[in-house]
């Protein structure tokens, strides 16, 4: 592999594989063999037979040119001297879709960066073409990979040729300080345990193995502050089980222990605005297409079209094409399915050519793509974009840009099949069949919750679930959103306690209310979940509850039903899902909105059954006056026909700025939710037929000023077919419509009434 560059017959030959006699040189022949794959002899390593098996993530690590596996527990953790492999899986009824990585490190080296990119291209080949290719350069990465690690991706020093391996050692000597930077992407580099490493703007992790400090710069802002915080909590409970005190620190407040380590603290810098990772959005429009030839023996590129959108009509299936949108530093080479072998599997190397003859950055992003596996970021580039029927091996594409939650399953396949996003967006460990335990936690420690009551979680309540398969534990610890910093605090130590308790071994997962991840809702069955706003299960603690309560029934993302109680109030209401409407005297009304789906009626069924309700079926559009009465009178609520319609144009939210006095927009990588709007920006929602823009309580006064302008910008530079006319609808924080709050799951109008920063800060134990 190393000397893959003098000797490129190691990535074609069809003779038995053999030792080189380069000198300096030494190959493992015991790595490969060849197998047949669809009539193709191609290189096999022993780790592609696990490679896609299962639906979910899987990285792999160059130790000494052979793929060796990261723990799950560490994905997210890479060194900045090494070189990955990273595939994630999407099962779709009985085909896979893939997504194929190879990450460098700033500081790997040129034997382990070739083999990465060698690695990718077999693995490639052994999956029968089908992934879609990416090449990722630290801090760079592109929003498919970082969609993966929503706690955010951490750079440690050193490397495997440093002695540094991916291993939870529950070292409480250790000694190192990351540099947390981004607000919707959150990298945390290691650099030197020294104050010449801070600056005022910034927010560091001092990693002393016992104590964590999470170090805050006086200049910082909140939003950073508590992306800060996730970072230090996913060190106290993946590197250390939980064993390690976390402590923040404000700067001119450092503690004893601190200037031990680090000594008196000097004048420190100012933070720097480093936007190398967001959009300028003047540059959103400007894309060429080339077709890419290598008839002649050498590469050759053809102009195809100099302005976009382009025609569908142009990607012939008989050749390659490269999409420049290298402006914004991405390039995309689309591979035709009958194109020559030899273009296919150099599509890697023919971008990086390209980029080098381009002049653009060596840091531009590289997506591979195989006909019939173009994704919506590339599909945007054309008019009219639609997808055809796709031979063996291919079908609808997943919508990956809205991700990522962690532990998903496949649950119940004849509904998760039906979301696309869903599929792309989530791993997913098992089918949700092995044994389940749940426990609430109470001052006397885990209390057994009655099977009967499964899937049913108060607000007021944390619980621990124990999910047993054949791998091993999960340990999930859902916290309810009114719950006692005390239940919380305990809920922490439960889970420590049962994971010591089964070896040290099991996954453990955090659950914030309305946060629930699909794995976790499959071991319930055909059950819904549902979420009681406030109230606990412990015996004798119940509250009487309201007369008048409205529960919300949807079907999100193709998952199986959830269930969450929402304000008794018409603004409530939304066209695309059911209700329950539980009135006093046991009267009820069942609410199906013209955009609801018989999932949902029949969830909303369920849950009448367990409240033990009469209910009287409602059809919207047709209520009854003592309806609207209960709910406080008529209201505007959500109508959206956009939301009723089957458009593939997903909702995306993007924070806004022109502090530099450019329009940047930074897409909000996963699945949002209301937690990604930060105070302190303006928030741009494109859900097609209108955009929205969301003005923070603390965004500044030439943001809030330019933002119509801003948004104006935004349309007219969209690569895609867009209508200039789009309506713009400005919104404020605390003052939002229906229409606005209608896209986000279980929206809660008292978030605003309490302090952020406490908030998280009490969910994440600090």
């Amino acid at each position: 592999l190393a000397a893959s560059k003098t000797h490129p017959s190691l990535l074609t030959s069809l003779s038995p594989y053999a030792p080189l006699t380069t000198p300096g040189i030494h190959i493992q022949p015991s790595l490969f063999c060849y197998q047949t794959t669809r009539g193709t002899m191609v290189l096999y390593h022993r780790e592609f037979d696990k490679a896609g098996r299962t639906a979910g993530l899987q990285i792999w690590r160059i130790e000494k040119m052979e793929l060796v596996p990261v723990p799950e527990n560490l994905h997210g953790n890479f060194y900045v001297g090494d070189a990955y492999v990273v595939l994630h899986t999407v099962k779709q009824r009985d085909s896979c879709f893939y997504d194929l990585h190879y990450w460098l490190g700033k500081e790997c080296s040129q034997d382990e960066s070739t083999a990465a990119a060698i690695f990718t291209v077999q693995l490639d080949d052994f999956l029968g073409g089908k992934p879609v290719q990416y090449r990722e350069l630290q801090g760079f990465e592109s929003t498919a990979f970082t969609r993966y690690f929503k706690g955010g991706i951490t750079y440690k020093a050193g490397g495997v040729a440093s002695g540094f391996h991916h291993v939870v050692t529950n070292d409480l000597s250790a000694l190192r300080l990351f540099h947390i930077k981004g607000r919707r992407v959150v990298r945390a580099t290691e650099v030197t345990l020294n104050w010449s490493s801070f600056n005022r703007g910034d927010c560091f992790i001092v990693d002393l193995g016992a104590v964590i400090y999470q170090w805050c710069g006086s200049e910082c802002n909140k939003f950073e502050l508590l992306k800060a915080a996730q970072v230090a909590a996913g060190i106290r409970d993946n590197e250390r089980n939980g064993r390690a005190k976390l402590v923040v620190v404000e700067e001119g407040r450092e503690p004893s222990k601190l200037t031990e380590v680090l000594g008196n603290k000097p004048n420190l810098p100012e933070g720097d605005d480093n936007d190398d990772m967001v959009a300028d959005i003047s540059n959103r429009k400007m894309a060429k297409l080339y077709m890419v030839s290598d008839a002649s023996g050498a590469m050759q590129v053809t102009l195809v079209s100099e302005e976009n959108p382009f025609s569908q009509s142009h990607l012939l299936s008989d050749e390659c094409f490269i999409l420049d949108h290298g402006k914004s530093r991405m390039i995309f080479i689309w591979k035709g399915r009958n194109a020559n072998p030899s273009e296919r599997k150099a599509a890697m190397k023919t971008a990086e050519g390209f980029i080098k003859q381009m002049g653009y950055p060596p840091n531009t992003q590289v997506h591979v793509l195989p006909e019939g596996g173009e994704t919506p970021i590339f599909k945007q580039f054309f008019q009219g974009w639609r997808d055809k029927n796709q031979s063996e091996g291919f079908g609808k594409v997943f919508v990956t840009e809205r991700i990522a939650k962690i532990h998903q399953v496949e649950f119940d396949a004849s509904k998760l099949h039906e979301s696309q996003s869903m599929a792309a967006q989530h791993n997913m460990v098992d089918d949700g069949t092995g044994d389940t335990q749940i426990f609430r936690v109470e001052s006397s420690g885990r209390v057994p919750v009655d099977p009967k009551t499964y899937g049913q979680f108060y607000g007021g309540d944390c619980y621990i679930i124990l999910y047993t398969y054949k791998r091993g534990q999960i340990i999930y610890t859902w916290q309810g959103a009114s719950s006692t910093l005390d239940e919380l605090t305990a809920s922490a130590f439960l889970t420590v306690e049962l994971d010591r308790s089964l070896g040290g071994n099991a996954v453990q997962v955090r659950v914030c209310q309305g946060k629930e991840p699909a794995h976790l809702l499959s071991l319930f069955k055909d059950k819904p979940l549902i979420v009681y706003k406030r109230g606990t299960s412990r015996i004798g603690g119940q509250a009487s509850t309201a007369p008048t309560r409205l529960f919300q029934v949807r079907r999100n993302l193709g998952t199986i039903t959830r269930i969450a109680e929402v304000e008794a109030e018409a603004g409530s209401l939304n066209s695309n899902d059911a209700y329950l409407l539980k009135m006093p005297a046991g009267q009820s009304y069942l609410w199906v909105g013209k955009g609801a789906i018989e999932d949902e009626e029949r969830g909303a069924q369920y849950l009448s059954q367990v409240l033990k309700c009469q209910t009287q079926r409602i059809v919207e559009g047709q209520e009854p006056a003592d309806l609207w009465a209960a709910l406080g009178g008529k209201k505007e609520y959500q109508t959206s026909e956009r939301l009723e319609s089957s458009s593939t144009q997903q909702p995306r939210l993007f924070a806004c700025s022109n502090k530099t006095g450019r329009f940047l927009i930074e897409e909000v990588p996963g699945e949002f939710s209301q937690e990604d709007l930060a105070e302190d920006d303006v928030m741009l929602l494109d859900v097609w037929d209108q955009v929205f823009i969301w003005i923070g309580k603390d965004a500044n006064e030439v943001e809030k000023t330019e933002s119509v302008k801003s948004a104006k910008t935004y349309i007219e530079t969209d690569p895609g077919v867009r209508d200039k006319r789009t309506s713009i609808v400005m919104v404020k924080q605390g003052h939002e419509p229906p229409t606005f709050t209608g896209w986000f799951l279980g929206w809660d109008t008292a978030r605003w009434d309490s302090h952020t920063v406490a908030r998280t800060m009490k969910t994440l134990q600090i």
